[in-house]
Parts: C-alpha cells; sequence; structure tokens
C-alpha cells in the first residue's frame, strides 16, 4: 500500500504570513512614497521659500493666504522640501526590499501548496514529476538528519547524476520517514554515512525507554520493601 507525505501546511502558513506582512508593508511604502508624501511636497517647497522672512508673524501671514489660495493645510510644514525628498527615497527603498522579501515567499506558497512525496513499488514519486528507483541509490547522506530533518538520497538515472532531498520539516514526518526506511533496507551499511539508520535509532529508543521503565520498576519495589520493613 503507497504512503503520501504532503506539504506540511504549518509550514506553508509560514511563507503565506511572510508574504501578507511583506507585500502588505511594500504596498503601504509604494503609497506614501508615490502618492501621500509627494503631495505634500509642493507646500513644503512653498513653505521653504519663506523660511528666510525673519518676522515670524509675517511669515505666518504669507504661509495662511498661500494655504488658503491652495487648500493646504494651516499649519506649516514640519519637514524642509529636501528633508520630504529624502524620506521619499526611503520610502522607496523598502518598498523595494519588502517586495523582494514578499513576492518570492507568496511564490513559493503556490508553488509548493498541493506538492507531495508518494511510494511507489520501485521507491518513491512526487508531484513536481521526480521519481526515484531505491535500487538505483548509491548513497544515502543522514549528516544533517538528526538536527534538520533533511537527507539527500544520491542516484542515478538515464546515466546522469541526480539528488532526492527527504526533509520531514517540510513533508509529513510519518510517511517521509516510512520511505526513507524501506530505502535503507536495500542499501548496505557502508552506503549510509552521516548518520545512524532508522533502525538503529529505534532500536536505541526502545533500549532507553525500557532502561527507564527497568529503573522505575527497581525504585518502586524499593520504596515497596521501605514501607513493609517501618511496618
Amino acid at each position: 500500500m503507497s504512503e503520501r507525505a504532503d506539504f506540511q501546511s504549518s509550514y506553508l502558513m509560514r511563507y503565506l504570513i511572510m508574504a501578507a506582512i511583506c507585500i502588505g508593508g511594500g504596498l503601504w511604502f509604494a503609497y506614501d512614497g508615490f502618492i501621500a508624501w509627494p503631495r505634500d511636497l509642493p507646500a513644503a517647497e512653498a513653505f521653504d521659500q519663506l523660511r528666510e522672512i525673519q518676522d515670524a508673524e509675517e511669515r505666518m501671514g504669507k504661509w495662511e493666504a498661500l494655504a488658503k489660495e491652495n487648500g493646504w493645510a494651516k499649519s506649516t510644514p514640519k519637514k524642509t522640501a529636501e528633508e520630504l525628498r529624502g524620506d521619499i527615497r526611503g520610502q522607496y527603498y523598502w518598498m523595494v526590499l519588502c517586495f523582494v522579501a514578499g513576492i518570492p515567499a507568496l511564490v513559493y506558497y503556490f508553488a509548493s501548496r498541493g506538492t507531495w512525496v508518494e511510494s511507489t513499488p520501485q521507491g518513491l514519486k512526487t508531484s513536481w514529476g521526480q521519481e526515484v528507483d531505491f535500487q538505483s541509490v548509491t548513497l544515502l547522506n543522514k549528516r544533517r538528519w538528526a538536527k534538520k530533518g533533511i537527507a539527500k538520497a544520491y542516484y542515478t538515472q538515464g546515466g546522469a547524476a541526480k539528488i532526492f532531498t527527504f526533509d520531514d520539516f517540510k513533508y509529513e514526518r510519518e510517511p517521509l520517514g516510512n520511505m526513507l526506511r524501506r530505502l535503507e533496507q536495500q542499501l548496505t551499511p557502508d552506503q549510509i554515512v552521516g548518520g545512524p539508520t532508522e533502525a538503529e535509532t529505534d532500536a536505541a529508543k526502545r533500549a532507553a525507554a525500557e532502561s527507564e521503565s527497568s529503573e522505575s520498576d527497581e525504585g518502586a519495589e524499593e520504596t515497596h520493601v521501605e514501607r513493609r520493613a517501618e511496618d
């Protein structure tokens, strides 16, 4: 019976959240850089011409007349036109940065959604068309499997060297782990490098569990004997 490891939704949601935040931020910066802040630039430029007037009352009088004539806010601009232009350039920078991070994340989300790895009688196949015949695998590198959940199977197909990556952080762990176990059963010990086999790991876990259970039973027995001695 074949097994299928689907792309884990929890991992996929990280990219969707990242895309939403970055693209949303990019749109916000784009609005400020192209619409909101350029809209304030004419008022800032006009007030810059009045800054040379030493008399504050005269300066305010001329400003209020200009503001009323052009439909600007009565309050004076807080920044000079040059400062505002610098801020607008900053908005362009942050807009690009957000889109550079957000758009690839969104593309990755849609490209990965619905992908899967499925076992076959000969090995495995994927939703993106990669097929691996376990008999063609020459090496399994598990150097990053214990900490990162990544193992790489090196195989040949049509005379070309290829790699399949087992990644149980992205794809459902149990079915993908079962496929890895099947592969290991067809390999010799010297073909598995960088870490123990899944069978060895399972045996070590069982031994640890049995040892813990035995120690617990011995502790309970000692407690029982001590209580009987006290009685």
